[in-house]
């Protein structure tokens, strides 16, 4: 469409409203009947741009993002046709597959899944749900942006949960994932690549070498949230971490020590993965949030409502390329709760609901629970175990019915 040589108006209106971009709300009513007779007839393609506020520069680019927008529309009809309502336009309706929310998962070559299972350190209760995003153990939602560093922010945010079910809400302190994105190293058993792609075990054996993971307020998040950018170099940070270090390292503010991890529940790292134990990763999420890694294929189009295994796709090892945090299940609305890293914007306010009864979207594939290491008196851990208590029964009590 060519706006200007299109327009049938014969005054100079009609090219103020093709300059304006036809999105004229408070321009007077003769522009608006003008710039509307240039306007797109598709009325959906219209509201589209009108409520994610689209503008693009040129009619060439607005013709390309109109066809990325209808193959948008045949993917999401598509794939509600396989189970629940659950995907809509987004945002990135309109985009590129490199333009969207960037993932990052990428695993070392010929890593063997080595670390213990996990053991529980409580009865278990068996809950029908369990929610620890209400609770002290799950700070708020982040943003990656353009970076693929979601395994820097899964793994910050299990040691996150970690620190606080371990020491009590006092301890429930936001770290930095761009100090695991930046200075976890590519050779070795870490196998980083920072925003180019990285693993959560690779994190953990960082952090485990490192003085410590600090907290957002000492090593902020530096990526682009707009844009790919370069990986911000480790040496930015260098005397901020080893200030963690040393005899008055608890003057530089919160942070956490990893001395490991263990797996929920066998990992799967080649195959279909298809009997994976569910049941050892619900009893898990029943102490404690999980790190998790997944096959996120078709979550830029999702909007709300719980996933299907159908609609979610493979859950083989080899189709994982996101790693997000489990927070929970509910056994009576049939779903796993789940902490993405895409703004608070994506999805159920930066959460997803996957399908219960499955391996959805290979979530239990690769499910971790890292180890952290806190030096507490007898009082400490007498009020840090109170907290913990305090924190369950809040997390058992938030049932949740998702439509």
């Amino acid at each position: 469409m060519n706006c200007l040589m299109g327009c049938a108006c014969s005054d100079v209106f009609c090219a103020l409203g093709c300059v304006a971009g036809k999105t004229l709300d408070s321009v007077s009513s003769k522009v608006k009947s003008c710039a509307g007779g240039c306007a797109s007839s598709d009325e959906g393609w219209e509201q589209y741009k009108t409520d994610f506020k689209k503008v693009y520069a040129s009619d060439d680019e607005e013709s390309e993002r109109y066809a990325l927008y209808l193959e948008s529309l045949q993917r999401i009809e598509k794939g509600n046709a396989l189970g629940n309502k659950v995907f809509g336009l987004t945002w990135s309706s309109d985009r590129h597959p490199e333009e969207k929310h960037a993932k990052g998962l990428k695993k070392r070559a010929g890593f063997v899944a080595t670390a213990p299972l996990y053991q529980k350190k409580y009865e278990r209760r068996s809950p029908e749900s369990i929610n620890w995003r209400t609770t002290d153990a799950v700070t708020p939602i982040k943003n990656q942006g353009q970076c693929g560093s979601c395994w820097a922010f899964s793994a910050t945010s299990a040691i996150e949960s970690q620190l606080a079910l371990s020491g009590g809400d006092a301890f429930s302190i936001e770290l930095s994932p761009q100090q695991i994105t930046s200075c976890t190293p590519s050779t070795g058993t870490y196998g980083s690549d920072g925003c180019n792609g990285g693993f959560t075990e690779g994190a953990y054996e960082y952090v485990k070498s490192a003085p410590g993971l600090t907290n957002s307020f000492n090593i902020g998040y530096e990526q682009s949230l707009t844009a790919s950018s370069t990986t911000v170099a480790c040496s930015t940070f260098t005397s901020k971490i080893n200030g963690m270090a040393g005899a008055d390292a608890e003057l530089s503010g919160g942070y956490a020590q990893v001395t490991g991890y263990t797996y929920a529940t066998p990992a799967c790292t080649s195959g279909a993965c298809a009997s994976q134990d569910l049941d050892k990763l619900k009893a898990a999420l029943e102490e404690t949030p999980v790190s998790i890694c997944v096959n996120a294929g078709s979550w830029n189009d999702y909007t709300g409502g719980v996933m299907t295994s159908s609609q979610c796709g493979s859950m083989a090892a080899d189709e994982q390329d996101h790693c997000v945090m489990a927070t929970g299940f509910n056994s009576t609305g049939g779903y796993w709760i789940v902490r993405n890293s895409w703004a608070s914007g994506w999805g159920e306010m930066g959460y997803i609901y996957l399908e219960l009864s499955e391996n959805t979207c290979g979530l239990a594939d690769d499910a971790t629970i890292p180890t952290v290491a806190l030096n507490l008196s007898p009082e400490q851990e007498h009020r840090a175990e109170q907290s913990r208590q305090r924190m369950y029964a809040q997390a058992v009590g938030a049932n949740m019915n998702i439509v």
